[in-house]
C-alpha cells in the first residue's frame, strides 16, 4: 500500500471527525456558579461569594455525564492518583449548603453504583413537595423529604431524612428566610434528631445585605461564626472574602478568592487565606467545528493547590456533558 500526502492527510481527517463525533455538542455544560433566584433561600444565602472560590484537586479525573433516556442521566467519574477535593477554604454553616437546588426529576446514576431518584410535585396551598432517595450500595441508602412555600416576602421549608433506614438517623430541618427589604434579608435554621437524647436543637442565624455591585452576609451557629463580603467589578472579574471562626479549632481565618473570565471562554479562579495556603483552577473550553455548522466542546480543566506545608501539587481533567 502506497503511502503520500494525501492519503494520511485523508486519515488525520477521518479520525479528527470521528474524535469529534465523541464530544458533546455545544451548550452550557458543567457549571460552578450558583444559579440566580427570584427569592434567595437560606441555604443560598452566601452563594455569589462561595462560588468565587476554586474547587482545587489534585492527580487525574474524567467526569462525564450523559443522558441516557427520558429522565434519567448517567455519571461516570474515573480519578486517577489521588484525585479528591484536599483544601476546604471555609466550611459550610447551613444545611444542604452550595448545593444545587434546581435538581430535574429523574433517576440519576453515577459509575460508582449509586442511584438518586428525584421527584417533585406542587401541592394545594403554594407548597412544593421534593423526594429524593439515593442508594448507594445494597445496605448503605439515603431518603430525603423536603416540603417548601415560597411567596413574594419569604420562603419557609421543612426537611425530613434518613440514612440506612435507621431511626437513630433522623433528622428535622426547618428553614425560613423573611425579605425585610429589597436589600435585606433574614433567616433562621432549626435542626435536630428526634431519636438522640437529649434531643437539643441546633440554630443558626443568617442575614444578607445586596446590592447591584456587592453582596454582605454573615451566619452565627453552634459550629462557628461565619462572614463574607462579595464584589463584581465587572461582568467578567469578580471577587470575595470569607472570615470563618471555627468554634472546635478556635482559629479564624480569613481567605480571599478571585474569579476572572477571557473572552476566549476561559475561567480562572484563584484563592488565598490566612493559613498560609493557596492554589487556582483554570478551565478552558476547547471547541470543534464541523462542516454542518455544528460546534463540539471539551472542557479542560487544570489546578494547583499550596498546603500549609508550602508543597505544591497539580491536577488535571476534563469534564463532558452530553
Amino acid at each position: 500500500m502506497d503511502l503520500n500526502e494525501t492519503t494520511i492527510k485523508e486519515e488525520v481527517s477521518n479520525l479528527v471527525s470521528n474524535f469529534q463525533k465523541l464530544l458533546p455538542k455545544k451548550k452550557n455544560i458543567i457549571t460552578l456558579d450558583a444559579p440566580k433566584q427570584k427569592m434567595i433561600r437560606l441555604a443560598d444565602m452566601h452563594a455569589e461569594a462561595k462560588s468565587v472560590f476554586p474547587i482545587c484537586f489534585t492527580g487525574a479525573k474524567v467526569v462525564i455525564l450523559r443522558e441516557v433516556m427520558n429522565r434519567v442521566k448517567l455519571v461516570q467519574q474515573y480519578n486517577y492518583g489521588r484525585t479528591k477535593e484536599t483544601y476546604k477554604a471555609f466550611t459550610h454553616l447551613l444545611y444542604k449548603e452550595m448545593e444545587s437546588k434546581t435538581v430535574d426529576e429523574g433517576l440519576l446514576v453515577d459509575s460508582a453504583g449509586s442511584a438518586t431518584a428525584t421527584y417533585t410535585e406542587d401541592l394545594e396551598g403554594g407548597y412544593t413537595m421534593h423526594l429524593t432517595s439515593k442508594i448507594r450500595d445494597l445496605i448503605c441508602s439515603e431518603s430525603e423529604i423536603v416540603f417548601d412555600r415560597e411567596n413574594q416576602k419569604s420562603v419557609a421549608s421543612i426537611a425530613c431524612s434518613m440514612r440506612d433506614v435507621d431511626p437513630n438517623t433522623l433528622r428535622l430541618v426547618t428553614q425560613w428566610v423573611y425579605k425585610v427589604m429589597p436589600e435585606f434579608s433574614f433567616g433562621s435554621e432549626v435542626s435536630f434528631r428526634p431519636m438522640m437524647y437529649p434531643p437539643l436543637p441546633e440554630v443558626s442565624v443568617t442575614a444578607r445585605y445586596e446590592r447591584s455591585s456587592f453582596t454582605l452576609s454573615s451566619t452565627v451557629s453552634k459550629a462557628g461564626f461565619q462572614a463574607c463580603l462579595y464584589k463584581q467589578f465587572s461582568p467578567d472579574l469578580r471577587i470575595s472574602t470569607i472570615v470563618n471562626e471555627d468554634v472546635q479549632d478556635g482559629r479564624t481565618t480569613i481567605g480571599l478568592g478571585l474569579h476572572k473570565k477571557y473572552q476566549n471562554g476561559s475561567e480562572l479562579k484563584v484563592f488565598v487565606d490566612s493559613q498560609k495556603s493557596g492554589g487556582f483552577t483554570f478551565q478552558k473550553d476547547v471547541l470543534f467545528y464541523e462542516p454542518h455548522n455544528e460546534i463540539r466542546v471539551l472542557r479542560l480543566i487544570g489546578s494547583t493547590l499550596i498546603d500549609k506545608q508550602r508543597r505544591v501539587r497539580f491536577g488535571f481533567g476534563f469534564e463532558l456533558d452530553f
